[in-house]
């Protein structure tokens, strides 16, 4: 799989008190100007120019990124999908103390996002030439 992703902080989201899921992604609620359904258009990312991902980029991501640094968590921006029982989930790709691991976390329109979180977005490679094969200073927001 061949994307092109950049990591943000939420804190480079422009929320420095951290932020809630809509804000970030957006909502299954969200309407576009003529206000028709319009699924996960409010988000930040949209002002910023960057894509949601498809939900596959966690896996592959996992897959790929072998030499993750241990205490790196990377929370794949997507439509949430829905796990037993309905609760929206997004894909986080983690490096633990348990080792390397793919896991899904909640969330909801409301849920709570720290600063320092770190979520991944796509971009168009036109808009933003970076590549997710290219090494990064793990300090730089791009991956």
């Amino acid at each position: 799989m061949q994307v092109n992703t950049v990591r943000l902080r939420v804190v480079d989201l422009g929320f420095p008190e951290g932020a809630l899921t809509r804000e970030i992604i957006g909502t299954d609620e969200d309407r576009d100007i003529f206000g028709h359904a319009a699924p996960f258009i409010g988000g930040r990312y949209r002002q910023l120019g960057l894509k949601l991902c498809p939900p596959d980029l966690g896996p592959y991501l996992r897959l790929d990124y072998a030499d993750q640094p241990r205490g790196e968590r990377l929370y794949i921006a997507m439509r949430p999908i829905a796990i037993t029982g309905g609760e929206p989930h997004i894909f986080v790709v983690e490096h633990a103390a348990e080792g390397l691991s793919l896991n899904t976390v909640r969330a909801l329109h409301n849920d709570r996002w720290f600063p320092d979180d770190l979520f991944v977005f796509c971009v168009d490679e036109k808009a933003h030439p970076c590549s997710a094969d290219e090494e990064q200073d793990p300090n730089d927001s791009e991956r």
